[in-house]
C-alpha cells in the first residue's frame, strides 16, 4: 500500500487548505482508474492546480473564462494549449477531443445545458466525459442546518443552506437523474455513476471553510495557501481528514456525484425511461488505492514551485480549427486565447467572494479612509491617528485588489546582442557633432536649427526601417478634442484677472523673456533666473514680443500647456490603463484646482508634468506593445526624445533621472527576461535622449554650479543644502532635532492629503487634493502596491514618492506646491485607479448576483464612474473660481503694490518720470514694476526716494508722478508746496486699502 506521506491526500494538503485538499484528493483517485483517450479537454481548468496534482503528462487543452487563473495554469506546464473563453463557445472544431472532464465546475454554471451541448460538439463519437459535482444530498448533510433545527431555529435552516450554497457559488445541487436528462439532451449516455463523500466528510468540509479563513488571508498576501508544507506542521490536520479519505463509498447516498458518460450522438437522445438510471457502481476503495499506488510509483510527486514557462501558444492545428470554427454555427462567439488582459479573478477558495462580505469590506474601507483623511486635515502635525485609519483602509483595499489580479515572476537574466550594428547607426556620430555645434552657436536661431538637425539625424540613425503610424480612433480623437477645448477654456478664461495679480516669480521669468528679446540672453541652452533653463523662456518671449509686457502675454502659453497635459493623460492613460482609467484621470485633472492654478500662471513649472508624463507614458506604452507581441522601436525613440526634452525644464531635469533609475531597478528585479528582450530598443531611446539633452548637459558641465545652486539653497542638508538648517530650526522651535525632522517629514509626505501649501505661488486654503480625490488617491496607491511588479503600476508610485522626497522631505518649508506640480498627472492616474477599483469591485458584486444582472448593468459602469469624477472636478472648480477667487491668498502686500504700480506706470507711459517713496519697505527694482513698466528704467525716469533732504533726481521727462506708500504719505506736503497744481489719486487693493497714493504733476 501507499505510505501515508506519499499519496494524493498528502500531495494536496501541502498546497491547499484541508477541506479542499480532502475533496480533491478523493476525486484525484478516480482519474487513475478511468481511461481518458486523447486528445483530452479540461473544461473549467481554473488555475491548473488539480491537473498538476493528478496527471503526470500534460493535457491537450484547458478552457476557462477567467484570465488570472489561466495565467497560473500556464505556469504549471500541464497544458499544451490554454484558451480563455466561455464553455458554451469553444474555439475547437467538431469531433476534436477523444475525452473530456469537468471537475467540480458544472455546478457553478447557471445555463449548464449550453455548455454540455458545446462539449458534445467538440468531442469525438464514443468519447468519454467524466464529471464531478455536488449532489442533492449536499444541502441535506450540512451540519449548520441540523444544529439550527436542534436548538429550535428550524426556520433559519433553509437560509443557512442557501447561504452555504451562495458562498460555494453553487447554481446546481441536483440528483443524478437530473444530470442524466441534461446529458441526454447533449447526446451523452451515462455508462457509470456513483456517490462519494459521506455526511461526516461533508461536515468536515463545512467546518474547514471557517478553519481555512487564515489560509485565505495568507493566500491574498503571499499567493500561497500553505506557508509551512511540512509533516510536523500538517500532522494534526492529516490525522483529522485521513479517516474521511479512507472511508468506503455508500452506493445509496453521498454529498457528491461522479458520472462517466459516453457521447453516442450529435443530437439529443432519449433520457433514461422513467428517469431511472442504471444502478450505481461505486469503485471499491481497494481498487482506487492500488491505482493510486501504481500512479505514484510510476512518477514522482510534483513539487509546489512556480514553473518558469511562457504562456503556450496555439498550435497550427488549433489556429486552423479556429478559422473553421469561425465559419461554423457559432459565428457570434467571442473567444480569446490567452492574452495579457486584466479579467476578474474567479477562485472557489476566496473568502472575499461573497457579495455581502465584499460590499461590507468596500464600505468599511471607504469609511476608514474618510476618517483618516479627516484626521489628517484636522491636525497635519500629528498624523498618527489619520495614518492608522488610512493604513487599515489600504490593507482592506490592497486585499481586494490582490484578489483581482495574479502576480507574474520573471527572473531570467538579460543578455544583449550588440554584434550586428547597421550602417545607419554610425550617423549617430554626426548627430553628436551637430549637437556640439548647436551648443557653441551665439545666435539662437542657428543654435536651434543645428539642434533640430542633430535630433533628426539621430532619430534616423537609431530607428528601424518599418513604418509606424499612431493609432487613434474617431472616439479617441473627438474625446481628446473636447477635453482639450474644455481644459483650455477653464485655464484661459479671465487669465489676467485670476490670479488677480502678477506673482513676483512670474515677473522674474518675464524679465528673462525681455532679456531674450533685447539680446541679453542669446543661447537657448543656458540658464537664467534661479537657474531655470532658458529654452522655455524663448517660447514665452514670443507672446511678449507680439503683445508687449503684460500679465496676459506672460501667461498666454500656460493654459495651452495645461490643456495639452489633460489631453495627453487621456490618450496615453487609455492605452496603458484602459478607457475607464484614462478618461477618469483626464476628467479629474481637467478641474484639479492644483493643476488648474499653475496652468494659469506665467511659470515654466507647468511644463514639467507634461514633459515628464509624455516621456514616461510613451515608455510604458512601448513596453506594453512589445510584451503584447507588437514591438515598436519608434515609440521607444519618441519616449527618448521626450525624456531628453526634460533636461530643459527645472524640476523634470532633476526628478526624471531618479524615476527612471527606480523603474529600472523594478524591471531588473521583476521583469528581467522582458528587460532583456526590449534592451536594444530601450538603448536606442536612451541614445536619443542623451543627444536631445546634449547642449543643456554641456552647459551644466561647463557651469556645474548652475545645476546644484538652487538645490543647495533650498535643501535641508540631509543630502545636499544648508548644513546648519536642522540646528537652526530646532533652536527656533525649542524642540529636539529628531522631533523637528519628524514633523518636517510628515508635513512634506502629507503634502497632497493634509498639509496646506506654503508657496507664494498658490497658498490654497485646502489641501492640494480635495477630500474625494484624496480618498481615491490613497486607494490608487493600494492598487499599485498590489501590482507593483508591473511597470505601469510601479511608475505612479515612484513618481509620487520621489516627488514628495526630493521636492518635500529634502527641502525647506514644505509643502511648496510649485515643486510638486510635476506629479499632477500621477495624482490623477492614481485617483482614477482608485475609482476603477471601486467600479471593478461593484462589477464583481453584480456578477455574484448573476450574469444577467452583470450584463444589464455593465454598460452603465463607465458613465457612473465618469459622473463621480465629474462631481469631484466640479467641487475643485467651485473652490478655485469661487472661494479662492473671492478671498485670494496669493503673493503678498508688496507684490500687489508692485503689480498695481507697474500697470499704472505702463498706462502713464514713458513720458512720465516717477518718484517712488517706498524705501525701506520696497524699491523700484521689484520685478513686477520692472516687467510691467518696461518703459521706465531705474535711474532714468524711475527713482527710489530714500534721501532725507527731499531733493529730486534730475529727470528727462517734464511730467512727474510721485508715488507714496501709506507710511510715507506725510512727505507729500513738501511736494505739493513745490508743485501745487498736481492731482492726488488713491489706489486700493485686496491686502490693503489704500495700497499707495499717486500725485500727478503735468506742466
Amino acid at each position: 500500500m501507499v505510505e501515508r506521506g506519499d499519496d494524493f491526500l498528502w500531495r494536496h494538503l501541502k498546497s491547499v487548505p484541508a477541506f479542499r485538499a480532502l475533496l480533491r484528493a478523493v476525486e484525484a483517485r478516480f482519474y487513475q482508474v478511468v481511461d481518458l483517450p486523447g486528445p483530452v479537454l479540461d473544461l473549467g481548468c481554473g488555475d491548473g492546480h488539480f491537473a498538476r496534482m493528478t496527471f503526470d503528462a500534460p493535457l491537450d487543452a484547458g478552457v476557462d473564462p477567467w484570465w488570472n487563473p489561466l495565467r497560473k495554469a500556464a505556469r504549471t506546464d500541464r497544458y499544451r494549449v490554454l484558451v480563455q473563453g466561455m464553455g458554451d463557445r469553444m474555439p475547437f472544431p467538431d469531433h476534436h477531443f477523444g475525452s473530456a472532464f469537468s471537475n467540480s465546475v458544472l455546478e457553478h454554471i447557471p445555463d449548464v445545458q449550453a455548455v454540455l451541448n458545446e462539449t458534445s460538439r467538440v468531442m469525438q463519437p464514443n468519447g468519454r466525459f467524466l464529471i464531478t459535482m455536488p449532489s442533492h444530498y449536499f444541502t441535506q448533510y450540512l451540519g449548520g442546518a441540523d444544529l439550527l433545527q436542534k436548538v429550535g431555529l428550524g426556520g433559519l435552516a433553509p437560509r443557512y443552506r442557501d447561504f452555504f450554497n451562495q458562498i460555494s457559488r453553487h447554481a446546481h445541487t441536483e440528483p443524478p437523474d437530473w444530470w442524466a436528462e441534461r446529458l441526454a439532451q447533449a447526446g451523452f449516455q451515462v455508462e457509470r455513476w456513483q456517490y462519494y463523500f459521506s455526511r461526516d466528510a461533508l461536515r468536515a468540509l463545512e467546518w474547514g471553510h471557517v478553519q481555512g479563513l487564515p489560509s485565505a488571508v495568507l493566500h491574498a498576501l503571499t499567493g500561497h495557501w500553505i506557508i509551512a508544507p511540512w509533516r510536523d506542521s500538517l500532522q494534526r490536520t492529516e490525522q483529522w481528514v485521513r479517516p474521511f479519505y479512507e472511508e468506503p463509498f455508500n452506493p445509496n447516498e453521498g454529498a457528491y456525484l461522479l458520472i462517466i458518460a459516453r457521447k453516442v450522438s450529435d443530437e439529443p437522445i432519449a433520457a433514461p425511461q422513467g428517469g431511472q438510471l442504471p444502478a450505481p457502481r461505486p469503485f471499491t476503495l481497494e481498487l482506487l488505492q492500488r491505482a493510486e499506488q501504481q500512479a505514484i510509483e510510476g512518477h514522482g510527486l510534483p513539487e509546489q514551485v512556480e514553473v518558469e514557462t511562457g504562456v503556450p501558444l496555439p498550435t497550427a492545428e488549433l489556429m486552423q480549427a479556429r478559422a473553421e470554427h469561425s465559419r461554423s454555427r457559432r459565428k457570434d462567439a467571442e473567444i480569446k486565447t490567452v492574452q495579457p488582459q486584466a479579467k476578474r479573478r474567479e477562485t472557489a477558495e476566496s473568502a472575499t467572494r461573497s457579495p455581502l462580505i465584499t460590499a461590507a469590506l468596500i464600505l468599511f474601507g471607504l469609511l476608514a479612509a474618510l476618517i483618516g483623511q479627516s484626521s489628517l486635515i484636522g491636525d497635519p502635525t500629528a498624523p498618527g491617528s489619520g495614518l492608522r485609519w488610512y493604513g487599515l483602509s489600504l490593507a482592506i483595499f490592497g486585499l481586494l485588489a490582490w484578489r483581482q489580479w495574479g502576480q507574474q515572476r520573471d527572473w531570467s537574466w538579460p543578455q544583449l546582442n550588440l554584434t550586428a550594428v547597421p550602417r545607419r547607426r554610425w550617423l549617430y556620430l554626426t548627430a553628436l557633432l551637430l549637437g556640439l555645434i548647436a551648443y557653441g552657436q551665439s545666435n539662437w536661431l542657428l543654435a536651434l536649427l543645428f539642434w533640430a538637425g542633430s535630433i533628426g539625424v539621430a532619430y534616423y540613425s537609431l530607428h528601424e526601417s518599418s513604418g509606424w503610424r499612431p493609432q487613434i480612433t474617431l472616439f479617441q480623437a473627438s474625446t481628446a478634442g473636447l477635453l482639450f477645448l474644455a481644459a483650455l477654456l477653464l485655464r484661459g478664461l479671465g487669465l489676467s484677472q485670476h490670479p488677480f495679480i502678477l506673482n513676483g516669480l512670474e515677473a522674474n521669468l518675464g524679465l528673462d523673456a525681455l532679456r531674450v528679446l533685447n539680446g541679453a540672453i542669446s543661447s537657448p541652452f543656458s540658464t537664467g533666473w534661479l537657474d531655470n533653463p532658458t529654452l522655455p523662456t524663448f517660447f514665452i518671449a514670443g507672446p511678449i514680443a507680439l503683445f508687449g509686457p503684460s500679465t496676459l502675454s506672460l501667461r498666454l502659453l500656460s493654459p495651452l500647456v495645461g490643456a495639452l497635459t489633460v489631453t495627453a493623460v487621456y490618450l496615453l492613460g487609455e492605452k496603458i490603463y484602459g478607457r475607464i482609467v484614462g478618461l477618469s484621470a483626464a476628467v479629474l485633472l481637467l478641474g484639479s484646482h492644483f493643476h488648474l492654478h499653475y496652468s494659469r500662471l506665467g511659470l515654466t513649472n507647468i511644463y514639467d508634468p507634461l514633459l515628464v508624463w509624455l516621456a514616461l507614458g510613451l515608455m510604458l506604452l512601448a513596453w506594453q506593445r512589445h510584451e503584447a507581441g507588437q514591438p515598436n522601436r519608434h515609440l521607444w525613440l519618441l519616449a527618448g526624445l521626450l525624456a531628453g526634452l526634460n533636461a530643459y525644464v527645472f524640476t523634470g531635469a532633476r526628478l526624471l533621472p531618479f524615476i527612471l533609475l527606480g523603474l529600472a531597478i523594478c524591471l531588473w528585479l521583476w521583469q528581467r527576461s522582458a528587460l532583456r528582450r526590449q534592451a536594444p530598443a530601450m538603448l536606442a531611446g536612451l541614445g536619443l535622449a542623451l543627444l536631445v539633452a546634449l547642449p543643456q548637459l554641456l552647459h551644466y558641465q561647463a557651469n556645474p554650479e548652475r545645476f546644484w545652486e538652487r538645490t543647495e539653497a533650498v535643501g535641508i542638508g540631509l543630502v545636499i543644502g544648508q548644513e546648519d538648517w536642522l540646528a537652526q530650526e530646532a533652536s527656533q522651535r525649542g524642540q529636539g532635532q529628531g522631533e523637528v525632522l519628524r514633523q518636517h517629514a510628515w508635513q512634506a509626505l502629507l503634502a497632497f492629503n493634509a498639509s496646506l501649501d506654503r508657496s507664494n505661488a498658490y497658498r490654497s486654503a485646502i489641501p492640494l487634493l480635495g477630500t474625494g480625490m484624496a480618498l481615491l488617491f490613497v486607494l490608487g496607491l493600494g492598487v499599485c502596491l498590489a501590482q507593483i511588479r508591473q511597470p505601469r503600476y510601479a511608475l505612479p508610485l515612484l513618481w509620487v514618492l520621489l516627488t514628495l522626497l526630493l521636492g518635500g522631505v529634502l527641502t525647506d518649508n514644505p509643502p511648496q506646491s510649485h515643486r510638486l506640480v510635476v506629479a499632477t498627472p500621477a495624482l490623477a492616474l492614481l485617483a482614477a485607479l482608485g475609482l476603477w477599483l471601486l467600479g471593478r469591485l461593484l462589477l464583481s458584486l453584480w456578477q455574484e448576483a448573476g450574469e444577467e444582472v452583470a450584463t444589464a448593468y455593465r454598460p452603465y459602469l463607465l458613465p457612473a464612474l465618469l459622473v463621480v469624477a465629474t462631481l469631484l472636478t466640479l467641487s475643485d472648480l467651485s473652490y478655485y473660481f469661487g472661494r479662492y477667487r473671492a478671498q485670494p491668498d496669493f503673493a503678498d502686500l508688496n507684490t500687489e503694490v508692485a503689480d498695481r504700480m507697474g500697470h499704472y506706470l505702463n498706462e502713464l507711459g514713458e513720458e512720465w518720470s516717477a518718484y517712488f517713496y517706498g524705501p525701506p519697505r520696497m524699491y523700484v527694482g521689484f520685478p513686477n514694476i520692472t516687467f510691467l513698466a518696461s518703459g521706465h528704467q531705474s535711474g532714468y525716469n524711475l527713482f527710489d526716494m530714500d534721501t532725507a533732504d527731499g531733493s529730486l533726481p534730475t529727470a528727462v521727462a517734464h511730467k512727474r508722478v510721485f508715488i507714496y506708500l501709506p507710511e510715507r504719505l506725510p512727505e507729500l506736503e513738501a511736494i505739493q508746496n513745490q508743485y501745487p497744481n498736481g492731482s492726488l489719486r488713491q489706489f486700493d487693493g485686496y491686502y490693503s486699502s489704500p495700497l499707495f497714493y499717486a500725485y500727478e504733476v503735468d506742466p
